[in-house]
C-alpha cells in the first residue's frame, strides 16, 4: 500500500468516526462533539425574586391544572417523591435588582441575570409530609428555621406586560421548578439581618424612578428544587432541577409598584393575572438539614 494510499485511509477513518461521534451527540442529546470532548455547560444561576399576590382573571381562560394523581414531586425533604393536589394560582414572581446601601454610604447591588426566567406559584396539599430544622444561608446571613407541609408549587414561567408571550418553548429552560413549606425560627436562634437598607428594582419599576426603599421582615417560605414528574394516559414526563444547590429563602417585604394585568406562559398553559400586591422578597440560599 502506498504512503498517498494510507494517509488517504486515515483521514477518511477519521472523519467518518468524527461524524458517527457528532451523530451520536445529536441523538443523546449531547452539544458540541467536534473530535474533543464536550465542554460542560455552566449551572444558571438563581436570581432574587419579588413575588406578587395573584389571580387569574375570570374574563380569559386560565390555567390548565394537569389531572388529579398525575403530578409527582421530588426534591431533597421528599426523595421518594409525593403528589401534591394542586390549586389555583396564588402568586407571580419577578427576577429583581436588589441594592443594598451600607451605613458607609456605600452600595451593592445584586444585578438580574436572568431576566427571562419569572415563576408562576400555585397553591399545593399533600399528604403529611416530614418536617426538619434546616440551616440556612444567604446574603442576609444565617439562619436556622424549622419547616412546615409543602404550601406551594411554582413553576418556571414566561411572562409579558404586552400579551400572550409567544416562546419557542412552554417554559425558561434556565430555572427549576420549586416547592414552598413554611418556614419559622427555631426558638432561641439569631435572625437574619440585612446589612443596610434595602432597595429593589424590577421589570414593575417605573424606567424614570429609582429603586423602591423596603423593608424586609422575618422568612416565610423555604423553597427547594424540585423534579417534577407527570404522568397523563400512561405516558411519563419528567422535568428535571437545573440547579440542585441554589433553594429561595423568602421574606415578607413592604410594598413596591405594580403593574396589572400581565401575561404568563409555563407548563399549566397560558393566562391572564392580576397582581394585587407584593408580597415576598426571594433570596437565593443555601441550605443544610440539621
Amino acid at each position: 500500500m502506498s504512503r498517498f494510499f494510507r494517509s488517504t485511509v486515515m483521514k477518511v477513518t477519521l472523519a467518518v468516526g468524527l461524524t458517527v461521534a457528532a451523530t451520536a451527540g445529536a441523538l443523546l442529546g449531547i452539544e458540541g462533539i467536534s473530535g474533543a470532548a464536550a465542554k460542560p455547560q455552566a449551572i444558571p444561576a438563581v436570581n432574587h425574586q419579588l413575588c406578587y399576590t395573584a389571580t387569574t382573571t375570570s374574563a380569559a381562560p386560565g390555567f390548565k391544572i394537569p389531572p388529579a394523581g398525575s403530578v409527582e414531586l421530588i426534591n431533597q425533604f421528599a426523595p421518594k417523591g409525593f403528589v401534591p393536589v394542586i390549586g389555583p394560582l396564588a402568586q407571580n414572581c419577578n427576577p429583581v435588582q436588589k441594592t443594598i446601601t451600607l451605613p458607609s454610604g456605600a452600595t451593592k447591588v445584586t444585578p438580574i441575570t436572568n431576566a427571562a426566567a419569572h415563576l408562576a406559584c400555585f397553591h399545593i396539599t399533600a399528604p403529611t409530609q416530614p418536617t426538619f430544622e434546616v440551616k440556612v444561608t444567604n446574603q442576609f446571613g444565617t439562619g436556622t428555621l424549622t419547616t412546615g407541609q409543602p404550601k406551594l408549587l411554582c413553576l418556571p414561567t414566561w411572562k409579558s406586560l404586552t400579551g400572550p408571550p409567544v416562546e419557542p418553548t412552554p417554559q425558561p429552560k434556565t430555572l427549576s421548578h420549586f416547592t414552598c413549606y413554611p418556614v419559622s425560627y427555631v426558638p432561641g436562634t439569631a435572625p437574619f439581618v440585612a446589612p443596610g437598607a434595602v432597595s429593589l428594582r424590577d421589570e414593575f419599576t417605573p424606567a424614570t424612578a429609582p429603586p423602591t426603599p423596603v423593608t424586609v421582615g422575618a422568612p416565610k417560605l423555604l423553597c427547594l428544587p424540585t423534579e417534577k414528574v407527570i404522568t397523563v394516559n400512561g405516558a411519563t414526563v419528567k422535568y428535571k432541577i437545573v440547579n440542585a444547590t441554589t433553594h429561595l429563602l423568602c421574606f415578607s417585604v413592604t410594598k413596591t409598584p405594580i403593574r396589572t394585568p400581565v401575561y404568563d406562559l409555563n407548563q399549566f398553559g397560558s393566562a391572564t393575572v392580576n397582581i394585587v400586591q407584593t408580597h415576598l422578597l426571594c433570596l437565593p440560599s443555601t441550605k443544610t438539614v440539621l
